[in-house]
């Protein structure tokens, strides 16, 4: 249905300011390939590029290889022609003379055909493309991010690698490569305990598959810093093992026999160089990680219901919603088949071109910074930016009852390879008093679920126990203070790591400053 123009004055009041705080958030972006799905489609569109690139330089060498056994055929024959009868055929001048001039000039010039290389274009375009592809670090948020995924839902390393994830098999396994890059990024941030893991996969994967050059990789390497993984973990008796079993391969490898020397030492002397390695405690999953995996009880409170939302605007008495009583303590809603899936396209569409890397406030700094503890890309869209968010701050307000005037813009966001936001507050609780001083601290958070999430990607509240999983079109709702204007620290939530699935949201932080006759701050009940 058609709405009134009376949201279009506020948000083109808004609009000014909203614009030039978009652009100061996006100048201070990161670029991140594993940190959005749809940051990565590119990546697949550029391995395309070098894959045709690598298919031009074979064509350009399978060019050459045939010019040359073209002409080896006729020399052959000419060179056995002449062995065959040596007397009779060097008698002859102008044979004489032919193998002369040959064995100068033609020399020359194969030498000249052979020195010249084969390839050049085909090694610049990779040059070129150099500066799109993943760097390092962008290795080591992936390892990271599988770590995670690994850690979070207690899965096991054979199954990963096997593509056994959370339970379901998919058509789809880790290579050698894959498992050995993990195991030693692993090891160089001291994750010993994890690289061993993956190591140990890698030893396992090799007796069955192997790589061909110029890929290909010793077992006696990855051996190597399977034996030195060990130690770093204080079992000696285990790193001597993986020595002995590689010596049988390569019994005169001095590499080999002097670490087999040096553990024999260690062990009889009782002396380890490594630091001493803390003894992981056998402890069950956190509170988080429970709700992550779906396992939390299902609620037994009686309060909880359904309903037809009618009575939160006059809009809603036309058009209500389907409402779900999510908690009391905070008050928490669940509103399904919110956005079509018209404007959820439409929303994808906006956001991918303008994708950055999330930013979270830091108090220390005073401003936005990239962290660990959030891995994920946003776009950021004013609420008169289009007719699409003008409608949909409009249903915000019908769904809430709050007048968003004031509030932060529409955030929308696309989650990668095992994307999360780790524990937090939505509110500020006066860390930030140029945040708040305008507008006041964040009332209530609206969460837009615009994708179904295959495997994992859940909201949980750990303190509360209750978690949200996203449903298409759906839209969590909850209170971050309290009645009396007071930080509600049951509100402590999480986006759990996406194992399977391109997670998208969007959300909107409503301020409290204008709420204050919808909503006005009470006295604290006794």
């Amino acid at each position: 249905m058609m709405r009134s123009s009376k949201w279009l004055l506020p948000v083109r009041v808004l609009l000014t300011y909203q614009v030039l705080l978009l652009l100061l958030r996006q100048a201070k972006g990161e670029e991140s390939h594993c940190t959005s799905v749809a940051g990565m489609v590119k990546l697949l569109d550029l391995e395309a590029q070098l894959i045709d690139n690598l298919e031009d330089y074979a064509v350009e060498l399978e060019k050459k290889l045939q010019t040359v056994k073209r002409s080896i055929t006729s020399l052959r024959l000419e060179n056995d022609k002449a062995r065959g009868s040596t007397e009779d055929y060097l008698s002859n001048p102008l044979n004489s003379f032919s193998l002369i001039r040959r064995m100068n000039r033609d020399l020359i010039t194969w030498q000249l055909y052979l020195d010249d290389p084969v390839g050049l274009s085909q090694v610049e375009r990779i040059q070129e493309l150099r500066e799109h592809m993943p760097t390092h670090t962008d290795v080591e948020e992936a390892v990271t991010a599988l770590d995670r995924i690994q850690n979070t839902y207690g899965l096991k390393v054979p199954e990963i690698a096997h593509g056994l994830l959370n339970g379901k098999q998919y058509n789809v396994s880790l290579t050698v490569l894959d498992t050995y890059a993990m195991g030693q990024i692993l090891f160089d941030q001291k994750n010993y305990m994890a690289a061993a893991s993956w190591i140990y996969q890698t030893v396992v994967l090799m007796d069955a598959f192997s790589l061909a050059a110029p890929l290909e990789i010793s077992k006696n390497e990855v051996r190597m810093v399977y034996a030195e993984t060990l130690l770093k973990l204080n079992q000696l008796a285990d790193a001597l093992k993986v020595v002995n079993i590689a010596l049988t391969d390569n019994p005169q490898d001095i590499k080999l026999l002097l670490k087999k020397s040096e553990i024999e030492t260690m062990i009889r002397t009782g002396t380890n160089n490594a630091p001493p390695v803390k003894a992981q405690a056998t402890v069950g999953p956190t509170a988080y990680q429970v709700g992550c995996r779906g396992q939390f009880p299902p609620s037994a409170d009686s309060k909880l219901y359904c309903l037809y939302n009618r009575t939160t605007s006059p809009f809603l008495i036309l058009a209500p919603l389907k409402m779900e009583l999510v908690g009391l303590e905070p008050y928490m809603v669940l509103y399904h088949d919110v956005l079509s899936p018209k404007e959820i396209t439409e929303l994808q569409g906006m956001a991918t071109p303008g994708l950055k890397r999330a930013t979270v406030y830091q108090a220390s700094s005073g401003r936005n910074e990239v962290v660990k503890t959030r891995t994920s890309k946003v776009a950021w869209f004013p609420d008169g930016y289009n007719p699409l968010t003008v409608r949909l701050n409009a249903r915000i307000s019908d769904m809430t009852g709050f007048n968003l005037y004031g509030s932060e813009m529409l955030q929308l966001m696309n989650y990668g390879l095992g994307g999360h936001y780790d524990q937090h507050y939505d509110f500020f609780n006066n860390t930030n008093s140029n945040m708040t001083a305008m507008s006041g601290d964040r009332i209530a958070t609206v969460l837009f679920y615009l994708t179904d999430v295959e495997q994992g990607g859940a909201t949980v509240f750990p303190n509360i126990r209750k978690a949200v999983f996203p449903q298409r079109g759906s839209v969590v709702m909850w209170y971050n203070l309290r009645d009396n204007g007071q930080i509600d620290t049951q509100t402590l939530h999480a986006a759990c790591p996406v194992i399977v699935g391109s997670k998208w949201v969007c959300n909107k932080w409503i301020r409290e400053r204008e709420q204050i006759f919808s909503r006005p701050c009470l006295k604290k009940r006794m």
